[in-house]
């Protein structure tokens, strides 16, 4: 508030300044002029006294009229009007003061407005995360556009182009960036909307990142906006190939299902007993896929595999189980493998091995195979059971165990000796920290 009471008080100074310099002008014309109604050196005053303000403008308007009439309108030193000329001429001052501080005004108001615009235009522009680049044509003696001259650039588009403004203002498009030529995107489609006067729009590729850009036509050039959606395209690829790898887990599933289905009947000597193995083995196929997806597919811990498949008969009685090993890292597949390899193990030793008696303990332990750094060898060893004779004929837990790790590259060893059922299984492994670096 009294910063604004301060301009108009120095406004209105000013303009009692202008009008006493004016007047001081036109006394000193008074030899050369002699008696005359000559009121030329106010006009600039007046002018200069607009700029500050309608109310210094209207103050120099009525103090001019007024001295103009009192000292230089015949007869002079008096408020007289005598002649029908001194009255048109104090008239005609009084209607051109008006007109001068009104138009002034005017354009005064039109430029404050102006340069608010500017203001917010660049202060919406310097923090704006999009590109913005203005192109004046350059064109050869033909009237053909042969470059485009930089005109402006707001500083997301100064940070796309790796330059500051004193770099790239006043420089030339194709002298900056000559493959622009060539680039459908770039300064073919500059020039053609410069032609048509249609806006355009499209993303493009340009040293391996995208943008989407719009480029509209603006007086003898175009202003641009540009983009980098790098990061989105690359969002929207990795969930392509996300749905591509569901749809193919998905259709896994269905097929493992199915197969497990119909091998389970034929190996069901009831209703029940098919419906008691097939959901058994639907759970375990769960469990695994929920472990899964808290590492989106990648990888899982050998530990946490059997901890999970296990889960049934570890939360009632964990004391009858021993687990152990180093930390080891396996791959989804190999992970559901060993899901379905330890179900298979864990129920066959419910119905007929350790777990069917009190005093049954089934030992769990695996290790990094000497011979071969990447291979795991995990053995399961059962005592404490009943005595147990190898079946006759392989059913297709038996067959499951022993395709399980064929895919890659592992094998399976089901023994029975008397005391408890024994299976060393061999399957691709690493270290955490190897498989991270890897993936």
């Amino acid at each position: 508030m009294r910063e604004s009471i301060g301009r108009r008080v120095a406004g209105y100074a000013a303009a009692l300044i202008f009008v006493a310099a004016a007047t001081g002008v036109r006394f000193l014309l008074t030899g050369p002029l002699g008696e005359s109604e000559s009121v030329e050196p106010f006009y600039p005053a007046l002018l200069a006294s607009a700029f500050f303000g309608v109310g210094a403008g209207a103050l120099a308007a009525i103090v001019s009229i007024l001295l103009v009439w009192y000292f230089f309108i015949p007869p002079t030193w008096s408020f007289d009007v005598q002649d029908t000329n001194a009255f048109w001429a104090l008239l005609l001052f009084a209607v051109c003061s008006v007109l001068i501080v009104t138009l002034a005004e005017a354009y005064r108001r039109v430029r404050t407005a102006h340069a608010r615009a500017d203001e917010l235009f660049k202060t919406v522009q310097d923090i704006s995360s999009e590109g913005v680049v203005v192109y004046r044509a350059v064109r050869d003696a033909t009237g053909k556009v042969a470059d485009l001259e930089y005109r402006y650039a707001n500083p997301a588009a100064l940070a796309i182009m790796a330059q500051n403004a004193d770099e790239i203002i006043g420089r030339k498009l194709l002298e900056r960036l000559p493959l622009a030529r060539e680039h459908p995107e770039l300064f073919p489609r500059y020039c053609k909307v410069l032609q048509t006067g249609e806006a355009s729009e499209a993303e493009y590729e340009l040293g391996g990142r995208w943008f989407q850009s719009n480029v509209a036509k603006l007086e003898d050039g175009v202003v641009v906006t540009a983009q980098d959606i790098s990061g989105r395209r690359r969002g929207e690829e990795r969930q392509k190939l996300l749905l591509q790898e569901l749809n193919h887990r998905v259709k896994n599933v269905f097929a493992s299902v199915i197969a497990m289905a119909t091998l389970t009947e034929r190996g069901s000597r009831s209703t029940a007993e098919f419906k008691d193995k097939l959901l058994g083995r639907l759970h375990a196929i769960a469990r695994a896929h929920g472990l899964l997806s808290v590492t989106a597919w990648t990888n899982a811990a050998v530990d946490e595999v059997v901890r999970s498949t296990l889960e049934p008969y570890l939360q009632p009685e964990a004391a009858r189980f021993i687990i152990e090993g180093p930390p080891v890292s396996i791959s989804s597949n190999v992970a559901l493998a060993l899901n379905m390899a330890l179900h298979e193990l864990s129920t066959n030793a419910v119905k007929y091995g350790a777990l069917s008696t009190p005093e049954g303990k089934i030992n769990i332990g695996w290790r990094f195979d000497e011979t071969e750094a990447d291979f795991v060898i995990l053995q399961w060893k059962e005592t404490g059971g009943p005595t147990i004779e190898a079946p006759g004929q392989a059913g297709f837990g038996s067959r499951l165990l022993e395709r399980a790790f064929a895919a890659e590259g592992g094998r399976v060893a089901l023994t029975f000796p008397r005391d408890g059922a024994c299976c060393e299984m061999r399957f691709k492994g690493a270290p955490p920290e190897t498989r991270a670096k890897v993936a």
